[in-house]
C-alpha cells in the first residue's frame, strides 16, 4: 500500500484529531501543511523500512506473540556507548528479547538534566553516547537479530536549552509560543489546584524566567519547559521529529509524560481528553508514513484512567492510541503483595488488565528505572479496603528495611512518612542484598523469580531492567557524586556488572528467565492476562494461554488447586513452595 492509499485510509482519523484539538484554526491550512510533511518524510524512509512497514501490516500484532520479551537500560550504564550497546547484542539475543527501550538517548541539557529527560535536541543522540550514525549501525544490527528498538520521545516539555526555549527566551514570536507563560496570580492559582510531581527537589509546577516576562510552567523541575500543545506548530514540530527519528531506524518510541500534555484551567491538568487526541493524532500520522512503527504510553496513572491509553470509540469508530502501555499498577501490586504476603492486590489488578483492544498490548515489568510509586494503586485498594493509604504505607515501610524485613529499598521524594515512592534495585527490594545465609540468599531468589513470572506470565510484553537479569544491588555510591546526589533514583541506576553474570546467583535468575520465557512460549500466552480462582490468600492464579500459572506470595507453601506437571520443573506438582512459581501445563 502507497502513502497515498494509506493517506487517503487513514487521514480522515488524523484531521478528526487535528479538529478537536485546534477548532479555531484553519483546518485547510493545517492538513495541508501536515500532509505535505507526510508526503516529505515518506519520500525519505528508507527501502528497508519500507519492508519492514510492509511486513508489520501484513501481521499487525506482530508485538503480540509469547516470544516478545523485552529489555530497557542506559546506554552509558550498559555498555558505555551506542557502538558499546551493539557489542553486547548477543547477550540480548540469548535472553529472548525482541524489543529495547534504550533510555534518555537523544542529547540532553548541559548538566543536571533529569537522568537525560530534559531533551536539548530531538534530533542529536546525546555527543558521549555516539552519533546518529551509530544509532543506525544499532538498529540494523538489532533488526538483524529480530529486535526493536525504543527511544524515549518526550511529548510534555523540552529542556530550557532547547533551540525553541533559546529563540523563546531571545524574544522570537513564534518559539515563544511553543511554551506557556504565566503572570504570579496566575501562577499562585494554579498551583493551588495542582499536585506536585518532585515536591522535594522541585516544589511547584512553574518557574520565573525574566527573559520570558513571567513563570514558564515546569511541570517537573525547572529547567524542563512544558510545550503549549494548544499551538498548533507545536504537534507539527514533534510529529516531524517523530518522522524522522522513525526513518533512522527507531522502530518504538516511549511517549514520556503523556497524561500531562494539555493544561486547562481548574483540573488537574492529567488525563485530559485532548492528551488522547494529540496522542492518537500522531499515531495516524505514523501509521501513514511509518506503520511498522509502536507507540508506547508513559501514563503512571492510576488504572481506572488507562484504557483510553490504548484507543477509544468517540462516535467514529474505535480509534487506536498507543499500542503498549505501561502495567505500573501490576508492577506496584507485586510489591505490595510482597509485603503483606497476599495475593489479593495483584488478583484485584490482574481482573482489570483483560479486555484490550485488537492490536494491544501491556508492557509489564518488575522493575524499571524509576521509583515505585505507591500512589497509583490507591484507587483499586479504596475498592477492597477503607483504609488503603495506612495499607499502603506499611507495604512501604516493610520494603524500606523496618522492622525484620528483608527488603532494602529507599524512600523517594520523602522521609517516609508522606506516600510517594520507593527505589531500590529488583535484587535489594526482594531480599538479596540483606541475605547473610544460603537459606536467606534462596528465598530472595525465589521473590526475584516471582515477580518476573508476575509480569512474564500476565502476558504482556514483559521487560527486564538492565541488570536485574544479574541480581545487581542497589549502588549507593551515587551520593558521593554532586550532579545525581539529589536524585535518589541512581540508587537503582548501577552500572551493568558484566562480571555478575558468572555469579550462582546470575545463573540462577538468568536460567529462571530463560525457563520462564520458554514456558510462556509453550502455553501460547500473550496479551490480556485473566486471573484463576486458588482459595488462598497467598496464592495468585493466572490463566497464561492453555495453561495456569500459580505464584505463591507466602513464606509457606501452599496447595495448587490440582496436582499436574510442572512445565519449570518437569515434575507433576501438588504443591506451590514459600515465594515459589509453579506452571501447570494443560492436560498434562
Amino acid at each position: 500500500m502507497t502513502v497515498e492509499r494509506r493517506l487517503e485510509a487513514i487521514g480522515p482519523r488524523l484531521h478528526r484529531q487535528l479538529g478537536r484539538l485546534y477548532p479555531e484554526h484553519d483546518q485547510q491550512a493545517l492538513r495541508q501543511q501536515v500532509e505535505t510533511l507526510l508526503r516529505e518524510r515518506a519520500a525519505e524512509r528508507p527501502a528497508a523500512l519500507q519492508a519492514l512497514d510492509a511486513a508489520r501490516r501484513a501481521d499487525p500484532d506482530w508485538f503480540v506473540r509469547p516470544d516478545m520479551l523485552g529489555y530497557s537500560t542506559y546506554v552509558d550504564r550498559f555498555g558505555g556507548t551506542v557502538a558499546g550497546l551493539a557489542a553486547h547484542v548477543d547477550h540480548l539475543a540469548a535472553l529472548g528479547v525482541r524489543y529495547l527501550h534504550v533510555l534518555a538517548l537523544l542529547k540532553a541539557r548541559a548538566g543536571d538534566s533529569d537522568g537525560g529527560f530534559a531533551v536539548a535536541d530531538y534530533l542529536a543522540i546525546e555527543p558521549r553516547l555516539g552519533t546518529m550514525a551509530d544509532v543506525e549501525r544499532l538498529a540494523e544490527r538489532l533488526r538483524a537479530a529480530r529486535i526493536s528498538l525504543c527511544v524515549d520521545l518526550a511529548l510534555n516539555h523540552t529542556a530550557d536549552d532547547h533551540a525553541w526555549a533559546k529563540a523563546a527566551r531571545a524574544g522570537d514570536p513564534f518559539y515563544r509560543a511553543f511554551y506557556m507563560v504565566v503572570d504570579d496570580a496566575e501562577a499562585a492559582e494554579r498551583n493551588a489546584e495542582l499536585p506536585q510531581v518532585f515536591p522535594t527537589t522541585a516544589p511547584g509546577n512553574f518557574t520565573h524566567v525574566p527573559e520570558m516576562g513571567g513563570n514558564v510552567w515546569t511541570t517537573f523541575y525547572p529547567f524542563q519547559w512544558d510545550l503549549n500543545w494548544r499551538n498548533p506548530q507545536v504537534f507539527v514540530a514533534i510529529l516531524d521529529a517523530a518522522l524522522r527519528l522513525a526513518n533512522h531506524g527507531i522502530e518504538a518510541f516511549r511517549l514520556d509524560s503523556t497524561a500531562f500534555l494539555w493544561k486547562q484551567p481548574g483540573t488537574d491538568c492529567r488525563n485530559l481528553p485532548q492528551a488522547h487526541h494529540i496522542v492518537r493524532g500522531l499515531r495516524a500520522a505514523l501509521d501513514i508514513v511509518a506503520p511498522a512503527t509502536l507507540l508506547k504510553a508513559e501514563a503512571i496513572v492510576p488504572t481506572a484512567f488507562v484504557p483510553p491509553y490504548f484507543g477509544m470509540d468517540e462516535g467514529d469508530g474505535f480509534e487506536p492510541e498507543c499500542h503498549l502501555v505501561y502495567n505500573n499498577s501490576l508492577m506496584v501490586a507485586g510489591w505490595v503483595a510482597l509485603a503483606e504476603q497476599s495475593a489479593q492486590l495483584p488478583a484485584v489488578i490482574v481482573a482489570a488488565s483483560g479486555g484490550l483492544p485488537s492490536g494491544a498490548n501491556w508492557l509489564s515489568y518488575a522493575r524499571c528505572h524509576d521509583d515505585i510509586g505507591w500512589g497509583a494503586v490507591l484507587g483499586d485498594l479504596r475498592a477492597i479496603d477503607a483504609e488503603p493509604e495506612a495499607r499502603l504505607r506499611a507495604a512501604a515501610a516493610f520494603l524500606h528495611g523496618t522492622g525484620d524485613s528483608w527488603a532494602r529499598g529507599v524512600p523517594f521524594q520523602s522521609d517516609g512518612a508522606a506516600l510517594h515512592g520507593t527505589n531500590g534495585t529488583l535484587a535489594s527490594l526482594a531480599g538479596l542484598e540483606a541475605a547473610q545465609d544460603d537459606a536467606a540468599r534462596e528465598m530472595a531468589l525465589r521473590r526475584i523469580t516471582l515477580l518476573n513470572a508476575l509480569s512474564i506470565a500476565s502476558g504482556g510484553l514483559a521487560t527486564t531492567y538492565m541488570g536485574d537479569e544479574a541480581g545487581l544491588l542497589n549502588d549507593y555510591d551515587y551520593a558521593g557524586d554532586p550532579e545525581l546526589a539529589h536524585e535518589g533514583r541512581w540508587i537503582h541506576r548501577p552500572a551493568m556488572d558484566w562480571w555478575a553474570l558468572e555469579t550462582p546467583a546470575a545463573l540462577r535468575i538468568s536460567g529462571d528467565l530463560t525457563a520462564l520465557r520458554d514456558a510462556r512460549i509453550a502455553s501460547g500466552g500473550a496479551g490480556a492476562p485473566t486471573p484463576t480462582a486458588t482459595g488462598d490468600a497467598a496464592l495468585l492464579g493466572i490463566a497464561c494461554g492453555r495453561d495456569r500459572v500459580f505464584l505463591n506470595f507466602g513464606d509457606r507453601e501452599v496447595a495448587v488447586p490440582e496436582a499436574g506437571r510442572d512445565r519449570l520443573s518437569g515434575a507433576v506438582v501438588e504443591a506451590v513452595p514459600a515465594w515459589g512459581v509453579v506452571w501447570l501445563e494443560a492436560g498434562a
